[in-house]
This record gives structure tokens, sequence and C-alpha cells, in this order.
């Protein structure tokens, strides 16, 4: 049997089952042991936050620096290439000012000094 239900604003009334709404969020359940949970609950009350948003932020946070971290350059050179570049040996380019010019200098000296890792 429907029930009729009546809105608050405006006295509108409707029959049938309640949709739910769609949501933007996905409810999860997370089980960890009552001390690392009571540490969570300290640090999002100090934060004046709920537990769940404490938890997403962190969440949030992580994955940013996960991503951050995928950004990896590569840079392949010949082999009997040196080791290290000196700053005279990077060109300024026709239209580049002086500090993007000091500013791409310094990295690439910097990434050309990194060790390989294979």
């Amino acid at each position: 049997m429907a029930q009729a239900r009546s809105k608050s604003h405006g006295g509108d009334t409707r029959t049938g089952p309640r949709r739910a709404r769609p949501s933007a969020k996905v409810a999860i359940t997370l089980r960890l042991d009552a001390a690392r949970a009571e540490q969570l609950r300290a640090v999002a009350e100090a934060e004046n936050r709920t537990l769940t948003n404490y938890v997403e932020t962190a969440l949030i946070r992580d994955l940013s620096r996960r991503d951050e971290a995928a950004r990896v350059i590569t840079m392949r050179a010949p082999q009997g290439t040196s080791m290290r570049i000196a700053p005279q040996d990077v060109i300024q380019g026709k239209e580049e000012s002086d500090t993007a010019y000091a500013k791409r200098q310094a990295l690439l000296v910097e990434l050309w000094s990194i060790p390989d890792s294979d």
C-alpha cells in the first residue's frame, strides 16, 4: 500500500515509495584496532573535525602525494654521455627571460646530476 507524505514546504503531497537521491559519495566500512581508532578520533577532535572528515582529508592528502610522486621525469642519454652538465652548456632561448633561463638552467643541472637508477 502506497503511503502519502507531505513536504514541509508548499504542502505538496506525493504518493508512492521514497526514492533515494543520487549521492556523490560512497559509504565504506573501515575496520581499525581500537587504539588506532581512538588516536584518529583524538586528532579529528583536536582539529575540530568529524572522524569521517578527518579520515577523508587524510586519504585525499595521501592520494595527492602519490599522484605527485607518480610524475617522474625520465631522461635518456646515449652511452658515453657525460654524467654532468655545465651550467654554461644550457643555452638560453631567444624569447626566454633571464629569470626563466636561470630556473631552467638550474633544473637541468640538478636533473643531470641524479645518478642512474638502472
